[in-house]
């Protein structure tokens, strides 16, 4: 009975490791990819001018409407609200992918 326990402990501690170690880079893997995914989507869907584009409408300047900005270490999102004479909820609807606890620094988000 002894040889036996052995014996287990023997094998099936390296393929418990194994499994382990697979499912864990498994994680990681889909992890990686889904941020990929993400910044893939992000960059196909904003245009590449982050500033507003005018048209001439008899003589009436009038935005084009999309504006975006980078953030920065250390913005809030009710500071960037407040620079842009907008509110948080505004701000959430326009980004519903955005999560307001973690902004990476860097992340463009649309503010108009």
């Amino acid at each position: 009975m002894d040889e036996l326990r052995l014996w287990l402990s023997r094998v099936l501690a390296p393929l418990a490791f194994l499994a382990a170690v697979a499912a864990l880079v498994v994680v990681v893997q889909r992890a990686l990819d889904d941020r990929e995914e993400n910044a893939a989507v992000t960059q196909a869907t904003e245009p590449a001018e982050s500033s507003p584009v005018t048209t001439d409408t008899g003589g009436e300047q009038t935005p084009a409407g999309r504006r975006f900005y980078r953030i920065q270490p250390g913005d809030t999102l009710e500071g960037i609200a407040a620079e842009f004479d907008t509110t948080v909820d505004s701000l959430l609807e326009l980004n519903p992918n955005l999560d307001p606890l973690a902004l990476d620094p860097g992340t463009r988000i649309r503010v108009a």
